[in-house]
């Protein structure tokens, strides 16, 4: 629930996509939480644990995705401030539109994108989503160690265990979409290209930063 790649990106996904694609996105974070809460239930979390090796290499390819992603945040915001519109030459003052020549006009790219930028469709943005979480290993170590405390008496924990990982991630993807849902009401308000650009080199900077910590174990 706490401010962590899996909120930057989906931020960045309402400001520079939709909301059905920050959706997809949500839904594939919680996927990789719940195959997570499913291996650790299945031991895969206490071999890493007590597989140093193991759980480093887990921890170096996650670094390695975020690193990744900052560096595509960080093309954006570049791509952003070169994409100012250059001063109208004498020529081009006497160019005959598009849709006098009858074609119809280009029309500037969607809200939030930037040129030449698709964004990603529905299915990569649930990928996105699906790696981001998944490449922390760390999220399966927390629910099996965090959960079985919780698991009330007299209850077998084969059973309280999924059950407090389904309730947990279920509250999980409530708070995802309800962050989505502020984002995507202020938007219009955050869609400027200075302001995108902001958003775009602080989402570089963290998931930078978090790279940077996962790669160190922190």
């Amino acid at each position: 629930m706490t401010p962590g790649p899996d909120l930057v990106m989906i931020t960045n996904l309402v400001l520079n996509g939709s909301l059905r694609v920050a959706t997809a996105a949500a839904l594939g974070m919680i996927t990789a939480g719940a195959v997570q809460a499913g291996l650790g239930a299945a031991g895969l979390a206490a071999l890493l644990a007590a597989s140093p090796g193991l759980f480093a290499a887990f921890r170096w390819a996650g670094a390695v995705v975020l690193l990744g992603w900052a560096v595509l945040a960080l093309r954006r915001a570049t791509r952003r401030a070169g994409a100012a519109a250059p001063a109208p030459s004498p020529q081009a003052a006497v160019t005959v539109p598009a849709h006098a020549a009858g074609e119809p006009p280009a029309g500037p790219p969607p809200p939030g994108r930037a040129a030449g930028d698709a964004g990603p469709s529905v299915r990569q943005a649930f990928g996105q989503g699906l790696l981001c979480t998944g490449s922390n290993p760390k999220v399966g170590i927390f629910l099996m160690a965090f959960l079985p405390q919780f698991v009330p008496v007299g209850m077998a924990p084969e059973v309280g265990v999924p059950l407090l990982a389904a309730c947990y991630l279920a509250l999980g993807l409530l708070w995802l979409l309800t962050w989505m849902r502020l984002v995507h009401r202020l938007a219009p308000h955050l869609r400027s290209p200075r302001v995108l650009r902001i958003t775009d080199s602080l989402t570089a900077v963290v998931f930078g930063l978090f790279a940077v910590r996962l790669a160190l174990g922190g």
